[in-house]
């Protein structure tokens, strides 16, 4: 698995369902079948990662959004960004490939 950095763009594996309720949401992995309630920002940042935009752009729309330090948000983004992709719910986008 790649290092997921604040430049990596990242996608949800085909195999994950996501969806909002209210202001947090459910991650569902049908291959483990396991299920993983994250907060809001969280929800925000799965809602943002269409594998176009970097972790920097979705810091940066999210701590506006929830007027928080950028600094803290980074952190909490590579944090959990690093955690799902271990798991396979994030698919890191090859940019080379995308081109």
């Amino acid at each position: 698995m790649p290092e997921i950095t604040l430049q990596s763009r990242l996608t949800l594996d085909p195999r994950v369902r996501f969806r909002r309720f209210e202001n947090d949401g459910i991650v569902i992995h049908q291959k483990t079948a396991e299920a993983i309630v994250v907060s809001d920002v969280a929800t925000r940042l799965l809602e943002m990662t269409d594998g176009n935009r970097t972790l920097q752009d979705c810091v940066e729309a999210i701590s506006e959004e929830f007027d928080a330090p950028a600094e803290v948000i980074e952190r909490d983004v590579i944090q959990f960004a690093s955690e799902l992709a271990d798991i396979g719910v994030f698919a890191v986008v090859d940019v080379a490939v995308q081109s």
